[in-house]
């Protein structure tokens, strides 16, 4: 079963790479490595290759600085986007997804401005500081996080089961996409070419969604 990952986004390759060392000592030190990972990662050419991304890499909680654009990319790019501006983008799909800023400009004007649409902004210093202690922080709030779309999930379901016995109804269906966006959970809901194969798809992916409240449920009762 694949891990969830942390994903770090910065343009410097020097920063990223420091915040995910420490996370990843943090994974370690928390016996958590069998269920968490960490990547990194430069920022994507567009804020809009983001949704696609978080759900292939099977991100849990992202970690973005805010000065984006200072460092070209390996095709000698640098991004027309702040931190800020990408985490205005995620939330409209992402609503209670952990995202945290890890910077060295915590009062940057335009992060200021945004701050309410981060979980958290962590001055780049003291995080690598206290890497333990805010891992621990944010894999408990992904838990939470999972816990909280539970009901949701619940419902999905039951509609699930519905279309694959072909009873749902045309409400019913459009329920199940619109909490199938809300959680990010990547089902071709109506796409797949038999109600055999999309059942197969829905048990897999539910599997996997369950298997992280698992995990974070695990990991809790080790503290």
């Amino acid at each position: 079963m694949a891990r969830t990952k942390i994903a770090v986004i910065d343009d410097r390759e020097d920063a990223r790479k420091l915040v995910a060392s420490v996370i990843d000592d943090a994974i370690a030190n928390l016996e958590v490595s069998d269920e968490w990972a960490v990547i990194d990662s430069a920022p994507l050419s567009t804020m809009a290759g983001y949704r696609g991304w978080v759900t292939k890499e099977k991100i849990g909680i992202l970690i973005i600085d805010e000065r984006l654009g200072e460092v070209p990319d390996a095709t000698g790019k640098t991004a027309n986007y702040t931190g800020s501006d990408l985490v205005s983008v995620l939330r409209k799909q992402n609503k209670d997804m952990p995202i945290y800023g890890v910077t060295s400009y915590p009062d940057d004007t335009s992060l200021q401005e945004h701050f309410a649409l981060f979980n958290e902004v962590v001055k780049r210093d003291d995080f690598t500081a206290k890497a333990a202690q805010y891992v621990d922080r944010f894999l408990r709030l992904y838990k939470n996080f999972l816990d909280s779309n539970e009901e949701e999930l619940s419902e999905l379901s039951k509609i699930s089961r519905k279309i694959a016995l072909g009873t749902a109804t045309a409400a019913e269906k459009k329920k199940a996409r619109a909490i199938q966006e809300s959680l990010e959970i990547p089902l071709t809901t109506l796409a797949l070419g038999s109600r055999k194969e999309w059942l197969d798809e829905y048990e897999k992916t539910i599997a996997n969604f369950k298997k992280m409240q698992k995990d974070a449920k695990k990991f809790l009762k080790k503290k």
